[in-house]
């Protein structure tokens, strides 16, 4: 039986494949920092040279942001990227950060993108199954199936008819809501 050894750089030896591939929309700085824009409510920035995911919310977006930025910094902490699970103010109101190894045995830089897209993933799902219950909510306000609705004084108010009472001619008394009959 003969044994067979690889020594120095062999091109067959290191060809891997990808694990996963990620589309994000991602626009670098001048100084070579990542700005991700794929999220709705906030703005990712990845900072490589200082290790460190940087939050903060879209210009002019109407609702309070912080719960997203929580959330992504929990979800880098479960995908192993950072330390803590809670976050860190910013130099600036609304600015939430926190640090991730620039070393490791993997590309860290990857791991953080692969983490990030993997939450806004899941965040858009998310977003889809809220806007869906929310117009399904108003339609069935506005245009209800037949089952749920009834013709205009098919059935009369309850003010018209007491329940409990005994003689339909009694007069009844509304207490508690400042008035009575």
């Amino acid at each position: 039986m003969t044994i067979k050894i690889n020594i120095g750089d062999s091109k067959e030896a290191e060809k891997k494949e990808p694990q996963a591939t990620i589309t994000l929309k991602i626009s670098k700085t001048l100084n070579g920092n990542l700005l991700i824009n794929d999220h709705k409510h906030i703005d990712i920035l990845v900072v490589p040279k200082e290790g460190k995911v940087v939050t903060m919310p879209k210009p002019y977006v109407e609702i309070d942001t912080y719960d997203f930025q929580r959330d992504l910094i929990y979800s880098l902490y479960r995908g192993g990227v950072t330390e803590g699970p809670t976050p860190e103010g910013g130099p600036f109101f609304g600015i939430v950060e926190t640090n991730y190894p620039k070393e490791s045995d993997v590309d860290s830089l990857q791991a953080v993108l692969f983490q990030i897209s993997e939450f806004i993933k899941k965040g858009e799902t998310e977003d889809d199954v809220f806007e869906e219950y929310d117009e399904n909510i108003e339609d069935n306000f506005t245009d209800p199936p037949p089952d749920k609705s009834t013709e205009y004084d098919e059935i009369p108010p309850y003010q018209d008819t007491p329940q409990g009472s005994q003689d339909p001619g009694t007069t009844y008394r509304y207490h508690g809501y400042g008035y009575l009959f």
